[in-house]
């Protein structure tokens, strides 16, 4: 970040002198930005030469000469708007840029917006990083990678703040094709996670494939225990085949739940918030396993992607996912059940713009079949609204 930026959107909010716009930074944006006093005069003195800013005033001072006050120039203002339109390079970057946008609205929208793509890259490569050290049993690595997934956690969540729609939960490739053609703000917690930042209002949409034990229905049980006053709206994304991913050709030849306790084969699991992990234990459970006898059971890892790279990279022979996400990195897949996947919207953001933008993006994929290129997917209800708060089982 050049430091001429947020000095900048300093002076935007008004003309002033160096020792005022260093209090502001020191009081509002550390630890995300720092500066000491000769790098401020001298970031003053270069954006002055640039014509970016002005002398406009001198103002006297209760000790030492007084104090040159500064004021943005037009080719400032054009200068700080572009940097506040381009994605920050950095999560500090983008808290800066925040910061200066807050007092805006539709400023604050449109910075929020322009880093929903970038914040989500640097999450995923961020738990990519944190998988592959789990994957590998490397400690530190994975203290590191924890680390950094708390940060970028964070800045999610400041993204989050600016409510247009959030959706959080599972993951899932197809919801994340339709939520970056819209814009959307994703968040990967699991499907329990999902629903818990419903509950909550830390996200409008939740995304979960949660089967309950007894009724063997989908989704519908578990918002009504925990939203029991909500308003909610359950659209679906697809019905898809979850199982368990191997190596290409099945080379340690697992045919089902049974082997996983064989005690020589090296398993990955997925965090215990995800949907895929309730699925897993509710068939071992059937199949009169206890999850215990499973080695490595709590060796997990946040997605479905870091499963596969944990078996394509020789880190484990086994672990829970979607047959889609087995087939694309060219793995072997043994499948355990069809599920159902949907959103659940809070009624409020169901009938947004953004909202109906969301469902009618689903509707499109589906209507183009673009789940054909995603291996054991079935579109059939993709964008329809099966449930609500008040009937959970007609359609709306």
């Amino acid at each position: 970040m050049d430091p001429i930026d947020p000095l900048l959107a300093l002076l935007a909010r008004g003309p002033a002198h160096g020792y005022a716009l260093k209090r502001w930074i020191d009081r509002h944006l550390d630890p995300f930005w720092r500066i000491d006093y000769g790098q401020l005069y001298r970031v003053l003195r270069r954006a002055a030469a640039r014509g970016l800013i002005a002398a406009v005033r001198r103002e006297a001072s209760p000790r030492g000469p007084s104090r040159v006050v500064y004021g943005l120039n037009p080719a400032g203002r054009g200068r700080l708007s572009v940097w506040l339109a381009e994605p920050a390079a950095s999560d500090d970057e983008l808290m800066v840029k925040l910061a200066f946008a807050a007092a805006n609205r539709s400023r604050l929208r449109r910075v929020a917006r322009a880093n929903r793509q970038a914040v989500a890259a640097r999450d995923e490569a961020a738990r990519r990083a944190r998988g592959e050290a789990a994957a590998h049993s490397d400690a530190s690595a994975q203290f590191a990678g924890a680390a950094r997934c708390r940060r970028s956690d964070a800045t999610e969540a400041s993204l989050a703040a600016v409510r247009e729609l959030v959706v959080a939960g599972s993951d899932d490739p197809l919801l994340a094709r339709a939520c970056a053609a819209v814009a959307v703000a994703t968040r990967m917690l699991g499907s329990f996670g999902g629903l818990w930042a419903l509950q909550r209002g830390d996200a409008d949409v939740a995304a979960l494939h949660l089967c309950d034990a007894d009724g063997d229905e989908y989704n519908v049980p578990y918002l009504r225990n925990l939203l029991p006053e909500g308003d909610w709206v359950l659209v679906n994304v697809a019905w898809r085949e979850n199982g368990l991913i191997v190596g290409r050709g099945n080379p340690r030849g697992v045919r089902g739940v049974a082997d996983l306790v064989r005690g020589d084969l090296r398993f990955v699991n997925r965090m215990r918030d995800a949907g895929t992990r309730l699925l897993l234990l509710r068939t071992l459970r059937r199949a009169g396993i206890d999850a215990a006898a499973v080695a490595g059971w709590e060796r997990a890892v946040p997605a479905h992607a870091d499963v596969a790279r944990a078996v394509a990279g020789g880190g484990a022979d086994v672990g829970p996912g979607l047959r889609a996400v087995a087939r694309a990195a060219d793995l072997g897949f043994i499948p355990l059940a069809s599920e159902r996947y949907d959103l659940a919207f809070s009624r409020r953001a169901f009938e947004s713009k953004t909202g109906q933008r969301l469902v009618a993006e689903l509707r499109r994929l589906s209507s183009h079949r673009c789940g054909n290129g995603l291996a054991g997917y079935d579109l059939r209800d993709c964008g329809r609204a099966i449930a609500t708060s008040h009937s959970p089982q007609r359609a709306v």
